[in-house]
């Protein structure tokens, strides 16, 4: 087995981490693939300022919806201490995938995201809360090339750093006994 494998000694822990494992992916790539569509309907909509305004609109929400479900997901494979979703966002974001990171031996990756393109990734952030929680007019973006650029650049670098972690990504488990292999196939 890899080293990148978090060892469980347990059958139930290794179950329900196996379980949330395969939900995430599943997840994951459902969304992915649906927001690819919406950024590449987004870039042919370019000349019509209504259609580029709502589709950027939704592509920034939508980033921000496949990250936190992504957040949700790895807090259930592994979660850091304390994890909680009433953490912000900047909290949870960084303590879930240095906590992943580490677990599965990869903390450079996330090293090297943090230092050069999360503030990026901030300023997606803070442009979309303003969309969501508008006080006034000018919060409800209207889209610029270089802001659909920004996106993105940020979802590219989002998807390149979650793809580096999650190759080489494997769970495992340790049986103590015949006991605890009958266990892992118990209902």
């Amino acid at each position: 087995m890899s080293e990148n494998s978090k060892k469980f000694d347990n059958s139930d822990e290794f179950r329900n981490a196996n379980h949330a494992l395969n939900e995430y992916q599943r997840r994951h790539n459902l969304i992915r693939k649906d927001y690819e569509l919406l950024l590449e309907l987004t870039g042919l909509h370019q000349n019509d300022n209504d259609k580029f305004d709502t589709l950027f609109r939704a592509s920034l929400k939508g980033f921000l919806s496949l990250i936190e479900s992504d957040i949700y997901g790895l807090n259930q494979i592994d979660p850091y201490d304390g994890y909680s979703d009433k953490h912000s966002f900047e909290d949870r974001f960084k303590k879930t995938f240095k906590k992943i990171c580490h677990t599965w031996k990869k903390e450079d990756i996330i090293k090297e995201f943090l230092e050069t393109k999360y503030n990026r990734l901030k300023s997606l952030k803070i442009k979309r809360d303003r969309l969501i929680h508008p006080k006034k007019i000018t919060d409800i973006l209207c889209a610029s090339v270089d802001d659909f650029n920004e996106l993105r650049e940020g979802f590219q670098d989002y998807t390149t750093m979650l793809h580096s972690i999650m190759n080489d990504f494997y769970i495992s488990i340790e049986l103590k006994s015949l006991n605890d292999f009958y266990k892992l196939f118990k209902e």
